[in-house]
């Protein structure tokens, strides 16, 4: 037990424990099973799986499919309890249970068979409007507070990159009018299949460096708090200038 965080309470025991057994649920089934279910049905024709627990909506289906929801919502809910959000933060309470249960539900809903370009279109906009936000509010940030960790800040930043990659390459991949996967046609008329495999996998790689660079981002922000003891109490210096108008003036 880090002598920092003292006896954990009963909430944090309880964020633990919900932590751990989302984590081992989706470390199972979502990856592991998959290992051995995925080539089974890779292989076999489906209609061979009928009236057994390997068919589509089945139990070993259903086990698989529902890991990624509710382990999000364990692990997620499990750390923020963990972390001591308690009593006294209910409101992020309820909007933390509100949008894991929103995303959760989302997962669960039925792919969409049909296009839509403009939609497309504007979802890519958005992610690329919210890039540049996010990079310009990263800068302000450093220029006006400074940097509490330089290395932690390029971290993030190349996090940020890395998952705008994900998003850029996802687009070619998905929605690229010459040979996008919605146009399969095109694909197996240009003989692009070897070059849609590789996009997939750049988008593999993309998601394990964007996922890489937050952990070290969060690690090296985490060891810099504990070799200068940081304290909460302390709180961050007056750059607003409001310390100095407090401060009486000599009349003329």
């Amino acid at each position: 037990m880090n002598a920092r965080l003292g006896e954990p309470g009963t909430a944090q025991k309880i964020g633990l424990a919900a932590f751990w057994l989302g984590a081992i649920y989706m470390f199972c089934a979502s990856w592991l099973a998959m290992w051995w279910i995925a080539p089974i049905w890779r292989n076999t024709p489906a209609e061979q799986f009928e009236g057994t627990i390997f068919a589509f909506g089945g139990l070993v289906f259903s086990i698989i499919a529902l890991s990624v929801p509710v382990g999000i919502v364990l692990t997620a809910l499990g750390m923020a309890l963990y972390s001591k959000l308690g009593k006294a933060d209910t409101g992020s309470i309820v909007l933390l249970v509100a949008g894991l249960v929103a995303v959760a539900t989302s997962l669960l809903f039925p792919p969409t068979l049909a296009y839509y370009p403009t939609i497309f279109g504007i979802i890519g906009g958005l992610i690329l409007m919210l890039f540049f936000i996010t990079l310009w509010y990263w800068a302000r940030i450093r220029l006006e507070f400074g940097g509490e960790n330089k290395a932690a800040d390029i971290f993030q930043l190349f996090s940020y990159i890395f998952f705008f990659l994900t998003a850029s390459t996802l687009c070619a991949l998905l929605g690229n009018p010459f040979s996008g996967l919605y146009f399969p046609e095109k694909v197996l008329q240009d003989a692009a299949l070897p070059y849609h495999y590789s996009m997939g996998m750049k988008v593999a790689a993309y998601l394990v460096l964007g996922w890489l660079f937050t952990f070290l981002a969060q690690y090296a922000r985490y060891r810099i708090r504990i070799t200068r003891g940081f304290n909460p109490s302390q709180s961050a210096p007056d750059r607003s200038g409001a310390g100095i108008a407090a401060q009486p003036t000599q009349s003329r």
